[in-house]
């Protein structure tokens, strides 16, 4: 029975995205605002809460991460907000990247 649960687990790890392992993927949406890194976080999250009520920013060294975790594989979403000396850039990273999962992208883009 332990050798059973110990591959479940294993086999439930490998999908698991994290943070180093989505910002590894190619950005499914890149832009710049001229908003302070904090504001278009808010911004985003606000709306982000709405879709997925566990989405939530960090405070990262060089501005804002804004997260969507999801309990069985890591992180769905993850919106990397830098600070720059006349706003930020922007730049989403997806686990999935399908249709169904627009309204991400979509919040993104009009928050800029």
């Amino acid at each position: 029975m332990r050798m059973g649960t110990a591959i479940f687990a294993a086999v439930t790890l490998v999908g698991c995205a994290t943070a180093s392992s989505l910002e590894q993927r190619k950005p499914t949406f890149e832009a710049s605002t001229t908003k302070t890194d904090k504001i278009y976080a808010m911004c985003v999250v606000a709306h982000w809460v709405k879709i997925a009520p566990a989405a939530h920013a960090v405070e990262a060294e060089d501005g804002f991460r804004v997260i969507v975790p999801d309990p069985t594989a890591g992180m769905d979403e993850l919106l990397v907000v830098r600070s720059k000396a006349n706003g930020a850039d922007v730049a989403l990273h997806e686990r999935i990247e399908i249709l169904a999962m627009r309204a991400y992208r979509d919040t993104a883009r009009a928050c800029l």
